[in-house]
């Protein structure tokens, strides 16, 4: 998914294309301290969107030196210059020469914690968010949460539908991965294209199919609850990563 457009000094990529890092040029603009947070934060998300915190007057000024377009995931925008209204109206994303400066500017690879699916389930068409009610999910979850509290993003790897984001719609259904009918490594793939996040750092929590699976897209992904005897050990390490993750994050702050 590209973020240029024709009015910033991105090279065009084929639509919907991931944004890449690439080398900078000689001339390196010199930004302020408010446009380097929000290129930071920018760089947080899989796909450049910075968040709705940067004000108009920092996206305005980011478009004109290049670092941020329109989204161009989205077919609405895609070609459309990064006026100020529109930056207004829709926000701003990343160009490829924005990722580039984020990166120089200390940004590291954004991150993704994904969520294995669960067995128990809601009985009607819900959120992929709120389908799921087991307990070792939602313990799950809530360990994407804390190790997410710098940005990133959370998704659900379910046997049926592959990568989810915890805002679609999904019915429920009754298959586990490596069963007839569940996903491939190949649909999960083209998924992780799509969305333009083959370089994300990746911590999954789920048991082995589903790293197994996940593994396929991200080789060097993380996996801290391989290994575990079972769902006991799991929710164990899960809590010990929560308390870890809290505790980091309280140092930080």
């Amino acid at each position: 998914m590209t973020t240029d457009h024709p009015g910033n000094s991105a090279t065009a990529t084929s639509p919907g294309a991931p944004d890449r890092p690439r080398t900078a040029g000689a001339f390196t603009p010199r930004i302020t301290p408010a446009q380097r947070r929000a290129l930071l934060a920018g760089a947080r998300d899989p796909i450049g969107l910075l968040p709705k915190s940067v004000n108009l007057r920092t996206l305005a000024s980011l478009a004109d030196i290049g670092y941020v377009g329109l989204d161009q995931s989205r077919d609405v925008l895609r070609g459309q210059e990064a006026t100020r209204d529109a930056l207004d109206v829709w926000g701003g994303a990343l160009t490829e020469d924005g990722w580039q400066r984020a990166r120089a500017e200390g940004a590291g690879r954004f991150r993704i914690v994904v969520v294995g699916c669960g067995k128990a389930k809601q009985d009607r068409r819900v959120t992929a968010g709120a389908m799921y009610v087991g307990t070792f999910h939602g313990s799950c979850r809530e360990t994407a949460k804390a190790l997410l509290q710098d940005g990133g993003r959370q998704y659900i790897l379910s046997a049926a539908h592959g990568l989810l984001d915890l805002s679609t719609e999904i019915d429920p259904y009754d298959i586990t991965v490596g069963d007839p009918g569940s996903v491939s490594a190949d649909f999960v793939q083209a998924q992780v294209r799509e969305r333009g996040i083959e370089s994300a750092e990746v911590t999954v929590l789920a048991g082995s199919k589903y790293v197994a699976l996940a593994r396929q897209s991200w080789p060097d992904l993380k996996a801290p609850l391989a290994g575990a005897s079972g769902i006991g050990e799991m929710k164990q390490r899960l809590s010990q990563i929560r308390l870890a993750a809290r505790a980091e994050a309280g140092q930080q702050r």
